[in-house]
């Protein structure tokens, strides 16, 4: 289903301003020039794939019956793409999950068996709690979900000294009634958050088609991309170039990107042509 013509609503510039279409890549913002914007889509299930191996080559779709090339513009880049990094951080929550039922299961055992616990007893210590304390996102539902592990992620590391001690001083019924107890509620509650960061995770894993023109008519080829921001304005002393300055240093980067809009309290916005998302012309023409 295609949403609202970008380009037609925005296009106008007023004096020295330009209109950037914005949308993040995780936490790199990425724009271009709001007139080279034709269309947002969905129809990311429609994507025809063909057996062409080209960088962010993803396929074809179909425009007004036009072939159009869809690229994905994070691997065309050759850096991670939303869906990558969120694909990876379930991964992590799946592994973590994995590593706490088993923590609880390794002090029961030792409990009962008398033998030595050699799991952490610090939560900042665990490969959760190392990975916890540095994850950072600018997803707030998510952010919020995740400020509430601290307290049973915590609570379920205190357990082993609490229950050791209670077995060491001819306590075993007590401690592990009190492991079960824990089992049924905290455990539980760490395994409920768990499913549920990982359902907040899903739910933003979509992409959509971002149609790019020059005559603003046409398509010229369609972007995948993660996550929509807005149209921003900027004057011309926001922009530096990436043929200037420290930017000119470093030949690369202008294969990549045209230059940076930088503006207080906003994330820089990275600027690129759409010309430089294909080597040349006749990449387009083997597919449309």
């Amino acid at each position: 289903m295609a949403l609202n013509h970008v380009a037609e609503q925005n296009s106008g510039k007023s004096g020295q301003n330009r209109q950037i279409f914005t949308f993040f890549v995780e936490d790199m913002m990425f724009g271009l020039d709001v007139k080279n914007v034709l269309m947002l889509g969905q129809e990311v299930n429609e994507i025809q794939r063909l057996p062409i191996e080209e960088r962010g080559f993803c396929g074809v779709v179909k425009f007004q019956g036009a072939v159009v090339p869809v690229l994905d513009y994070a691997h065309r880049l050759g850096i991670p793409s939303g869906i990558d990094v969120k694909t990876k951080l379930l991964n992590i929550l799946s592994e973590r999950e994995k590593d706490h039922i088993e923590w609880v299961s390794a002090l029961e055992l030792s409990l009962k068996n008398h033998v030595a616990f050699t799991k952490s007893t610090d939560p900042d210590e665990c490969a959760f709690g190392q990975w916890y304390n540095k994850f950072n996102t600018r997803d707030e539902t998510l952010k919020e979900l995740m400020e509430e592990f601290k307290e049973p992620h915590t609570r379920i590391h205190a357990l082993a000294e609490e229950l050791i001690a209670l077995r060491d001083n001819g306590k075993e019924a007590e401690a592990l009634e009190r492991l079960i107890h824990e089992r049924a509620t905290t455990l539980r509650r760490l395994l409920v958050l768990f499913s549920r960061a990982r359902d907040q995770i899903q739910s933003g894993m979509r992409q959509v088609l971002l149609f790019v023109t020059l005559d603003g008519k046409t398509p010229r080829y369609a972007l995948l991309i993660d996550e929509i921001n807005d149209v921003m304005n900027y004057s011309s002393s926001d922009f530096q170039s990436s043929r200037t300055g420290a930017l000119g240093l470093f030949r690369k980067i202008e294969d990549v990107i045209e230059g940076i809009f930088t503006r207080e309290n906003t994330p820089d916005c990275l600027f690129f042509d759409i010309n430089k998302m294909t080597d040349n012309e006749e990449e387009l023409k083997k597919v449309s």
